[in-house]
């Protein structure tokens, strides 16, 4: 990697960085959902840091090329992102599900209140 790639990387990835913890902050994006996001934008910067990182973690996994275990990585984290996604979706639909049933037996017990007048 020449070192001019290296310094695009590192600007791109703190220009990123100081992008989500601006929305963060402003309360645009929620932190359990970009925390994933944060970690791998301190991984990247680290393997642009130290290319030599990447090839010392895949040759101590068995994976033959540097490449490959980026390929590897970026499988796995899209797996995680899905994975947490998932889970937050479902969450969600029994909150609204409760919500819902919440909301039913409130104007139903309105609507009785009212009847009773």
């Amino acid at each position: 990697m020449t070192v001019q790639l290296r310094i695009i990387l590192i600007i791109l990835i703190l220009l990123s960085f100081l992008l989500f913890i601006h929305r963060i902050k402003g309360q645009k994006l929620a932190l359990q959902y970009s925390l994933s996001w944060l970690i791998l934008l301190i991984v990247l910067f680290i393997v642009t840091i130290f290319p030599e990182v990447l090839e010392i973690v895949s040759r101590t996994v068995g994976i033959e090329l540097p490449i490959n275990m980026v390929f590897f990585l970026g499988f796995v984290f899209i797996l995680m992102i899905i994975y947490n996604l998932t889970s937050a979706i479902s969450r969600m639909s029994n909150e609204i599900k409760d919500l819902t049933q919440r909301l039913a037996l409130l104007e139903k017990k309105i609507h009785d209140d009212e009847k009773n007048r």
